[in-house]
């Protein structure tokens, strides 16, 4: 069988106790998640008060970072964000880290939490949680709580195989080393977590754990922490505490120094933007950096945004929605997975509002090729996909469900769907602290006085920020920062509602086929139009659209529902480029400094070892979005969030290799080392 990478659900039983409450007992480690007489009273004594976080947190600025090893319960988390929300200015934010190999259920989770419905605060927060807790999937799912105050970032996996990807620069204020004790969970407790904290504390860094085993003593020891004991909670008779102190200094250096962070803007430069695209990648960076405080002016060189009188994919009149699968959840399913998380987080309200035109009520991949269903059901088996993530099919129970003829079974995702792009721009930009200049041309841009000024066929504009997120197109523009992007033109096709069959007009869920097909409705309900694409065609840069490109997503549409359309000669198309990458990332985040870039790495032997080589320089504000492809509508949200917290110097939502995979100099870097 086929080794399995997912992500298994904690067993959990319940145990009765004399007063009468039911108390959640881990099944495969046979322990506790929590005191049975209070679990609160012992979160707040091993945890909190033994990190000196109530003091603490009346003088935090900016971000305070705990780590956590053991989400369990959540009970250590619930309790430090009401400590945190009672202690900390209103302006600093709580960022926790928490690391689960085998995550409850939120039915379980609920479940443990009801015993507190007394407290208010716990009951809110848990309700928050539960309506955005994440899918079941290895790797980082992130939350933002009570209105951004608190960012729970939650890792599925294992606690040795998480920290390592974790960025050098997330230093812990604090650490929970929970879990399960040291004789039950054997595998936790091993050197490579000292290591880890080691290499991810400060100065002011501080441990606590209900443990006083002596494995867990030494390791501490050995990695630079002075330990202490103390009395510990309940029954058990010591516990261990203290603070990062190594006697000497360690210097944890990268193995991969072209690739460090960017550092932040520097606070004495005004928050004003420049973003050059008002397609998809513009606007939402443009949004994430207005939502930060900046004074953003999106240049657009065509009459309207979205592409409306030009060729990108932003323009076209409907788009799908959903997850990249893969059987052995690669890179790009990782990175997928966290956009796909971002584009929910962001689009969910705004069509619930009425304020983007759309729908996420489902979504259908029919395995139309044998190589297909083989990878779809494989995925299945590694990665274990939840119910709540997507759900295999049948055709009979596609019919079933949806009304839908098609001879083909398929990955039935619930929480998947589509959107009209051009709605999603035009929501962006309408935020009052972004301003829109139209029929606007860049022709060169450059570094003067602390700021970058862009020469437009309307004259100069000027700022400390300036984002790239011009597509396929602009060839110019990608030479000189020398991505590899290469345009791939697609058509779409679209049919008014009178040429959709009787027997089609009921489908709800968004298919996707060889290529996809939206049944566009108006908020009532009623069919409007079906948009079906697209083509990938051979490189020609011709803008006309092709009645052979029409002929052929017709032919798509056919072959995977052929019941779905009337015969019709009347189709229109629409041409697109998507800007497509050699490894199909995208490109996002800081642009390193070219003089640099050659004369410490690219006129270098790459045959050296990495500490060598100094840290990678970037241009003070330059940064990029591009690449996006045709997944552009899973990745521009997250890529923007992205883009803000590198200009902020605020921890990075990705991973270290997901961030690496994205990186505007990785392909120049891997050309190089591969000379050694």
């Amino acid at each position: 069988m086929s080794k399995f990478v997912g992500v298994l659900p904690a067993e959990v039983a319940w145990q009765v106790g004399e007063d009468g409450k039911a108390v959640p007992w881990s099944a495969g480690f046979e322990d506790i998640y929590f005191n049975r007489a209070s679990g609160l009273a012992e979160t707040d004594y091993v945890f909190l008060q033994h990190n000196d976080l109530p003091q603490r947190f009346k003088q935090a600025t900016g971000t305070f970072r705990v780590i956590e090893t053991g989400f369990g319960s959540g009970l250590n988390f619930l309790l430090t964000a009401q400590q945190w929300l009672q202690a900390a200015p209103t302006e600093a934010v709580l960022h926790y880290v928490s690391i689960e190999q085998f995550p409850m259920a939120v039915s379980d989770w609920q479940r443990v939490h009801q015993q507190f419905a007394d407290q208010p605060f716990f009951m809110e927060l848990s309700e928050q949680l539960a309506q955005q807790w994440p899918f079941r999937l290895p790797g980082r799912h992130d939350v933002w709580l009570m209105e951004g105050r608190i960012h729970l970032s939650l890792w599925w996996g294992d606690v040795n195989r998480v920290l390592p990807q974790l960025p050098d620069n997330l230093r812990a204020d604090a650490w929970f080393l929970d879990g399960f004790a040291p004789s039950k969970n054997p595998e936790m407790w091993q050197e490579m977590l000292f290591k880890q904290m080691a290499r991810l504390s400060g100065e002011q860094t501080t441990f606590a754990t209900f443990t006083a085993a002596g494995i867990v003593r030494r390791g501490l020891h050995a990695a630079g922490f002075a330990v202490q004991k103390d009395k510990g909670f309940g029954k058990k008779r010591e516990m261990l505490f203290g603070q990062f102190e190594p006697e000497q200094a360690i210097s944890y250096l990268s193995q991969t120094p072209w690739f460090a962070l960017p550092p932040a803007l520097p606070d004495a430069l005004p928050k004003t933007a420049l973003v050059v695209g008002a397609g998809l990648a513009g606007a939402t960076l443009a949004y994430a950096l207005a939502e930060a405080g900046f004074a953003v002016t999106v240049l657009e060189q065509e009459p309207t945004p979205a592409g409306a009188a030009g060729s990108s994919a932003s323009g076209n009149a409907a788009g799908a929605i959903h997850p990249l699968v893969t059987a052995d959840w690669n890179l790009r399913s990782q990175f997928y997975l966290q956009g796909y998380e971002a584009t929910l987080r962001w689009l969910k309200p705004w069509i619930e509002s009425g304020e983007v035109e759309g729908d996420l009520s489902g979504l259908v991949q029919l395995a139309v090729e044998p190589k297909m269903q083989q990878r779809l059901q494989q995925a299945i088996e590694r990665v274990g996909l939840p119910e709540d993530f997507a759900v295999w099919k049948t055709a009979a129970e596609l019919k079933a469900s949806f009304g839908l003829e098609t001879p083909f079974d398929g990955l039935y995702f619930p929480q998947a769907g589509w959107v009209v792009p051009r709605s999603v721009v035009n929501r962006c930009l309408q935020h009052p602290n972004i301003q829109l200049v139209t029929d606007c041309k860049v022709e060169d841009w450059q570094r003067m006085d602390e700021a970058w000024q862009v020469k437009t066929t309307q004259g100069v504009f000027t700022a400390s920020v300036l984002g790239l997120t011009t597509g396929a197109l602009a060839e110019k523009v990608n030479q000189q920062l020398q991505m590899p992007i290469r345009p791939v033109k697609g058509q779409v096709s679209s049919l008014d509602a009178v040429r959709v069959a009787e027997k089609a007009r009921g489908i709800q869920p968004v298919v996707t086929h060889r290529g996809y097909s939206v049944w566009k409705r108006t908020a009532q309900g009623d069919l409007n139009s079906l948009v079906t694409g697209a083509t990938f065609e051979a490189p020609d840069l011709s803008k006309i659209p092709s009645p052979e490109a029409d002929d052929e997503n017709m032919k798509m549409l056919l072959e995977a529902l052929p019941a779905s359309i009337k015969p019709c000669d009347r189709v229109s198309g629409r041409v697109s480029f998507r800007p497509t990458t050699p490894d199909h990332l995208p490109i996002l985040g800081g642009v390193p400094d070219e003089t640099f870039f050659q004369k410490q790495y690219l006129s270098q032997n790459a045959s050296k070892m990495p500490r060598q080589f100094p840290p990678q320089q970037y241009q003070t504000g330059l940064v990029v979005s591009n690449g996006h492809g045709p997944r552009g509508l899973m990745s521009v949200f997250l890529a923007a969030e992205e883009i803000v917290r590198q200009l902020l110097g605020q921890d990075s939502l990705l991973s270290e290799p997901t961030r690496i995979g994205v990186h505007p100099a990785r392909f120049r870097v891997r050309q190089w080392r591969q000379r050694r």
